[in-house]
């Protein structure tokens, strides 16, 4: 996990404004968190590992990423952007935990998971912790006995991809891992301030031709939509239980399904993708629970999909690093809930899914988007806040009703001492407005798993939602099959 390389100097690197908007965006509704969960078998351990092996297991690994031992600094009235700075009092015993599990079973380990997934992580503090759950049984189709890492990093260090790519880095075989780089200099308000205030001018000149040029671009934007050639999605969608105020109170699950079912239903389509099928499934099986709870809304539901940017343009990496540590456009795609048959829901997503890819990768609308890499850090701090103020028309959401990740895992032989790695997920924490958010992992083609984060208030019932999801995948692929 890499962060933006601006460096000014003493190993201190300033934010991009695309990774300081998670920071500006956190609250104690919207925790900007990526979770990783790593389920590993100890039946043949002798005893679990403890507290003190834990810390000593991962001062090993503090080269391994930046994110592990940098925090944030941020200037007085954001003056610019917030510092990633070497923290020279990083406390192990503050990030890395121990605990073991109190029962056996799927729901007890879910609790435990649920409890950390569901808090904020300490901004005053390097932005991640790792979570050692013992003594995990009973968990139908996994080993008798395990150990489960539940590894946390926030947003601002990285997007989902540098996140899985973190956990493949410290679970990995290799016994070696790089030192933990030296920095000579500690870090100095005052310098810095200094520094902010001389960059105001420069800052306000290109704020200034920053939205001269963008506004040039949009102008051109709203031409190619005028003229069909772009497509915009709908701005308002109809309201659900899940596009409210959410509680502490998070909940989770997981449903899988067979490559070999989704690449049958890719037959009878053209040009289906694997992700269309499961945002059919989403689409589907969130279109039935709403049904059941008898909430079936006045038109169709979108979902926030995260597009990776990586490689579409200088300055956006192909890789993980490049000029800043999130490399993610946001689409808005519709997922035509209100089609009944699975087939024609299929065919009306994928088109949905083409018209954002193509609408996100025009030239124009992705230098209409940069607007914010001008925009001085006050500004984008102030405006952040103030959408936390702004209420679509009652009944309404802005753009989407929920949403759907996707990250293809790899390295899938990872071990936590010599315990090997039995299975693998991530989850996405809910936030205001987004009190149901799905990521799907795809492992070497040989598993397909979608998990999903609610609301308990508002998906009391995950094992149901979970059934309705299945029951969706199967009306698509028997549907197909009748082809």
């Amino acid at each position: 996990m890499t962060t933006t390389p601006e460096r000014t100097g003493r190993g201190v690197v300033r934010l991009a404004p695309q990774d300081a908007e998670f920071v500006y965006r956190e609250g104690e509704r919207h925790i900007s968190n990526a979770t990783g969960i790593y389920m590993f078998d100890t039946t043949a351990e002798a005893a679990p590992i403890t507290g003190r092996e834990a810390v000593e297991w991962m001062r090993a690994r503090l080269g391994c990423s930046a994110v592990f031992t940098r925090t944030l600094r941020r200037l007085p009235w954001e003056l610019d952007y917030p510092f990633w700075v070497p923290d020279p009092t990083l406390d192990l015993t503050q990030h890395v935990f121990v605990e073991p599990v109190d029962g056996p079973g799927w729901d007890a380990f879910r609790g435990h998971v649920s409890r950390i997934a569901g808090r904020p992580l300490d901004l005053t503090r390097p932005p991640w912790e790792l979570h050692f759950l013992t003594g995990v049984t009973g968990i139908a189709g996994l080993p008798e006995r395990m150990t489960v890492a539940v590894l946390r990093c926030h947003h601002s260090a990285g997007d989902g991809i540098a996140a899985r790519d973190l956990g493949l880095q410290i679970f990995g075989r290799d016994a070696a891992h790089p030192p933990v780089p030296s920095t000579p200099d500690a870090w100095s308000l005052p310098a810095e301030l200094v520094g902010a205030v001389r960059r105001l001018p420069a800052g306000w000149r290109a704020f200034r031709t920053g939205l001269a040029t963008t506004g040039a671009v949009s102008k051109r934007v709203a031409a190619e939509v005028a003229a069909g050639r772009i497509a915009p999605p709908a701005p308002r969608r109809p309201a659900t239980r899940f596009n409210n105020r959410i509680t502490p109170d998070l909940t989770f699950d997981t449903v899988r399904f067979s490559p070999t079912d989704i690449r049958a239903v890719q037959a009878v389509v053209d040009g289906v993708t694997f992700n269309d099928v499961l945002l059919t499934t989403v689409s589907g099986g969130l279109a039935a629970y709403l049904a059941e709870k008898g909430e079936t809304p006045a038109g169709s539901l979108a979902a926030m999909v995260p597009m990776s940017l990586r490689g579409t343009r200088p300055g956006v990496a192909q890789e993980s690093g490049g000029d800043r540590a999130n490399h993610l456009a946001l689409m808005s795609v519709d997922l035509h809930t209100d089609i009944d048959d699975p087939i024609e829901r299929l065919r009306a997503v994928t088109a949905s899914v083409r018209a954002e890819k193509h609408r996100h990768r025009h030239p124009d609308v992705q230098a209409a988007a940069r607007r914010v890499e001008s925009s001085p850090a006050w500004f984008l701090a102030g405006t952040t806040r103030l959408l936390r103020f702004r209420r679509p028309p009652e009944g309404t959401v802005d753009a989407f009703n929920t949403m759907i990740s996707n990250i293809p895992w790899t390295g899938d032989d990872l071990v936590l001492r010599n315990a090997p790695l039995v299975r693998s997920f991530g989850l996405l924490g809910i936030v205001d407005g987004v009190g149901l958010r799905h990521l799907v992992v795809s492992h070497h083609g040989d598993e397909i798993e979608i998990s999903f984060c609610a609301d308990t208030a508002m998906m009391p019932d995950t094992e149901r939602y979970g059934e309705l999801l299945r029951g969706a995948f199967r009306a698509l692929v028997e549907r197909a099959n009748r082809q």
